[in-house]
């Protein structure tokens, strides 16, 4: 028997788990036109940082392989998950993490070239790629509208494939060795926030909410308290008289989150996924809107593809936008994809751009 797709609480029509339908051009598989194009341009690009800092000749092609060669990892010459013209800029970004490590010890322990040297080509190189990537980008997508860059439901395939043991081994190794980075890096910032919580206000430095995790699971989700203490728990919007007036700088900055950075270590939260919501809302999202509770087939990110595509302050009536965003994700997840958002997440957090 074949289902039918069935209307949901908007009036629209909603396909089945089966009769996926996804919207927009992402991802996009590159045609071998544009894969040529962006290859070679690239080779180009490393190879002119390379002698522009003063390489040596035979280092030039070594330094081109390594790059590229991280970039043809992260899929830049295969699949695009660039909405805009400046996502390109992450994709490079992550490609050039990537290719760090390597591109030091080969330039620096094989060839013997000592300093900084490697790293300043690097740097060249992933400027001058990420220039050449907005250009091609612009050109393939000069007529073309903003795509949507979400899905309706989640297919079998991805069901499966979040299933496979290789799933959960990566999950787990990027999101502890990033979490435990992070809150090394992070912890003098943290130390100067808890300080002015206690200053500010009366009341207890972090804040403890049940949320809902994979599978249905209930679990305690830390933040730095940006309210009032007895505030309740219903959904803050900006201009809340119950936060403080250290909590609005928290907010607006997103330090209020950094605690979450321990929820990934305990397993209850990965750094990528869809955001985890207050039990009582879960409960009346799943009521009202078809397919939610697929949202948590993976465990909840700190951030995510729906918060680095849209604005930053969002209310309950915003879900049914939301969530074709967490259901896209958990349809296209990769190394590439929580890169991309874990590097654009950072990059709005230093700019502002999520508001």
């Amino acid at each position: 028997m074949v289902s039918t797709p069935q209307p949901n609480f908007l009036g629209e029509e909603q396909p089945t788990l089966y009769a996926q339908r996804v919207r927009g051009r992402l991802p996009e598989r590159l045609s071998i036109v544009w894969t040529i194009a962006l290859l070679s341009s690239d080779v180009f690009a490393v190879l002119a940082a390379a002698y522009a800092v003063g390489l040596p000749a035979f280092a030039g092609p070594a330094a081109c392989v390594i790059i590229c060669g991280a970039l043809a990892i992260c899929g830049a010459y295969q699949t695009s998950y660039a909405v805009r013209a400046r996502d390109e800029i992450y994709h490079v970004a992550a490609a050039c993490a990537l290719a760090a490590i390597p591109l030091w010890a080969l330039l620096h322990l094989v060839t013997g070239i000592q300093g900084w040297l490697p790293i300043i080509v690097l740097v060249v190189a992933g400027i001058a790629i990420s220039l050449i990537h907005v250009v091609l980008h612009c050109a393939r997508y000069a007529n073309s509208e903003l795509p949507f860059a979400g899905t309706r439901c989640i297919s079998p395939q991805a069901h499966w494939r979040i299933t496979r043991p290789i799933f959960f081994f990566w999950k787990c190794a990027f999101d502890v060795s990033l979490s435990v980075l992070g809150l090394l890096v992070l912890s003098p910032v943290m130390l100067a926030t808890a300080a002015a919580i206690a200053i500010d206000s009366n009341g207890p430095i972090f804040f403890r909410q049940e949320r809902l995790g994979r599978s249905g699971t209930h679990f305690g989700l830390f933040k730095f308290r940006t309210m009032r203490p007895a505030s309740g728990s219903t959904w803050a919007s900006p201009g809340d008289l119950r936060i403080t007036r250290v909590g609005a700088f928290l907010r607006r900055s997103s330090l209020d989150e950094l605690p979450q950075l321990f929820n990934v270590l305990r397993g209850e939260m990965s750094l990528v996924g869809p955001r985890p919501e207050m039990i009582d809302y879960a409960r009346r999202f799943s009521r009202t809107i078809p397919h939610y509770d697929e949202r948590h087939v993976v465990r909840p990110g700190l951030t995510g593809w729906a918060q680095v595509q849209l604005k930053r302050n969002l209310r309950p009536s915003d879900m049914p936008d939301v969530l074709p965003y967490d259901l896209f994700y958990i349809e296209h997840v990769s190394p590439l994809l929580d890169a991309v958002i874990v590097f654009k997440t950072a990059a709005e957090f230093i700019f502002h751009r999520a508001v």
